[in-house]
């Protein structure tokens, strides 16, 4: 899947190196991506390791990669209570942030997932602004909140669930179709 600043493809064996960094070095984006986990980055970095070569169940993670062929984070799909479709997106390098890299990541993503559901969901936490704001550009809406059950950096937060309707999205003028490139 491509427009024209980024394409979703599947992982690749070059990629492994980005993510050893970015559990390694560049790990500023933990403080956003679930920060109250204790994620293990040799585990991490496995689990990039052995996906090379599979297709995902109906694209559950796709890599990002820019215009200019730059490996910048990824997107995924899960399900949540049963049949509820979650998208999240990680952009781990600051400096790759701020460019509309995620906004155009995350609604391609999401039009090939809305050609199969007619709802799609996100999670966070109150305490992740940027994540907030790019679901509310998007179109998402709040439609659960768990108060104070997150605890980041010696704080409460609450956990927050967004959805959107394929009818909400596509009158928001988002409307593709195609697969990921290999």
């Amino acid at each position: 899947m491509q427009n024209k600043n980024i394409t979703l493809r599947y992982i690749k064996e070059s990629d492994i190196a980005d993510y050893i960094r970015w559990t390694t070095t560049e790990t500023e984006w933990c403080q956003w991506d679930a920060p109250w986990e204790n994620n293990d980055s040799g585990e991490f970095v496995q689990r990039q390791r052995n996906s090379l070569g599979k297709t995902p169940e109906r694209y559950s993670k796709l890599e990002i990669e820019t215009a200019c062929g730059k490996h910048i984070g990824w997107v995924s799909a899960y399900k949540m209570e049963g049949e509820k479709l979650v998208v999240g997106i990680g952009i781990p390098a600051v400096t790759d942030r701020g460019q509309g890299y995620g906004y155009n990541a995350l609604t391609l993503f999401m039009s090939y997932l809305f050609q199969h559901e007619k709802v799609l969901y996100t999670q966070t936490w109150s305490g992740n602004t940027p994540m907030i704001r790019l679901a509310e550009k998007i179109g998402f809406a709040e439609s659960g909140r768990i108060t104070g059950i997150r605890e980041v950096r010696g704080g409460k937060y609450d956990a927050l669930t967004f959805s959107i309707t394929r009818a909400k999205f596509e009158k928001n003028q988002f409307n593709w179709s195609g697969k990921p490139t290999d």
